[in-house]
């Protein structure tokens, strides 16, 4: 199999440091993209131009982020990362939801914080930003379940934590959020985190 990827996209660092956890990550290739290059974009074989993409052995494209790890966790051994039904299985997909929805709001951030500042849009800025602390305070109301799970919705919220501090660096979200923070400097602490920073 083959991954696109871009070692800075944290779409791209969900799916790698699933990978380490399910001890999968030497079956897979790596094939760098830059997801900014119109030619990357091109070549990428999801048809919406997107990382990660997944090539299977047979040239079948899987996307995104979210299928690419339930597909990985269902074809691969090593630990599972998704249950395969009852409660368990949609408390962590809707984990998995709040992270990527707060990763999205963080990339429409860093694309507005792109533009010159007299292009950039404050309502953008400040409507995505809310979006992030409001599923970081959700995900405070919960994080004392969270204990030492590691699966899709674990791992997705912790990317999207640690992408907070990149996006946010000037904003103290721990402050408000012990518990979600406790458990982060934890899980944060995985080699599977710390080497795909």
């Amino acid at each position: 199999m083959k991954l696109r990827w871009s070692p800075t996209s944290p779409f791209v660092r969900k799916v790698v440091v699933l990978m380490k956890e399910k001890g999968i990550e030497d079956q897979i290739e790596k094939e760098k993209s830059n997801p900014l290059s119109r030619e990357d974009r091109a070549a990428t074989p999801s048809p919406l131009g997107k990382i990660p993409c997944l090539v299977t052995d047979d040239g079948k494209s899987i996307f995104d982020s979210p299928v690419i790890m339930e597909y990985l966790d269902t074809v691969c051994d090593g630990p599972e990362m998704l249950p395969k039904s009852g409660d368990a299985r949609w408390t962590t997909l809707c984990r998995q939801a709040t992270a990527d929805g707060m990763i999205e709001s963080m990339v429409t951030c860093f694309v507005e914080s792109l533009k010159k500042p007299e292009r950039q849009s404050g309502g953008i800025l400040a409507h995505n930003k809310g979006i992030v602390f409001n599923g970081i305070a959700a995900l405070e109301e919960e994080a004392e379940a969270f204990g030492g799970s590691v699966d899709m919705g674990t791992i997705s919220v912790a990317v999207a934590l640690s992408f907070t501090d990149q996006t946010f660096p000037d904003d103290d979200w721990r402050a408000d959020n012990p518990t979600l923070a406790a458990w982060f400097d934890v899980f944060d602490e995985r080699p599977s985190m710390t080497e795909s920073v």
